[in-house]
């Protein structure tokens, strides 16, 4: 696969998780207004949804990504996966009580595991001989982290999802 190709599908796989990140919250929100809840923790759930889901999609993706592409390459998927949900996060933290510090930091960790698992990866790539093997482990890593990140939730980041 290409690399502008690649762009382009993490593009269009950020947008597809905005949206549906949107029209959770929006729909979310409504229902909420109607029944008189708290409308401002449907958008904290919203922001902790996103973060969980961008991350175990980075966690999966990236290391195999920087294994077959290189670590540019996985860096700028990891980027433009990630800066598609932006807009929607930023008017969901406007109506969220969490403070803008918080809402910085998770996304910074993204950012930077972003850059760092495809570096992993192409790391991974360079020392195993075979290039098969180098895409077996990253997705291997990938699915490993991807289980740590959700069972090890509540204990090392409590507020994560």
């Amino acid at each position: 696969m290409s690399v502008a190709l690649s762009i382009r599908q993490a593009a269009v796989s950020g947008l597809a998780l905005a949206a549906a990140t949107a029209l959770w919250w929006l729909g979310s929100t409504r229902l909420a207004l109607q029944e008189g809840a708290d409308a401002g923790r449907i958008a904290e759930d919203t922001l902790r949804i996103a973060w969980a889901v961008r991350g175990t999609l980075l966690v999966l993706l990236g290391a195999r990504t920087g294994a077959l592409r290189g670590w540019r390459s996985g860096a700028r998927e990891s980027l433009t996966l990630c800066a598609q949900s932006w807009p929607v996060l930023v008017l969901a933290w406007a109506a969220s009580p969490l403070p803008w510090s918080l809402v910085l930091a998770r996304e910074l960790v993204l950012l930077a595991a972003g850059a760092a698992l495809p570096w992993l990866g192409e790391r991974l790539a360079r020392m195993l001989p075979k290039q098969e093997l180098a895409d077996a482990l990253s997705t291997g890593l990938g699915v490993a982290l991807a289980a740590a990140l959700w069972l090890g939730r509540g204990h090392w980041l409590p507020a994560w999802a």
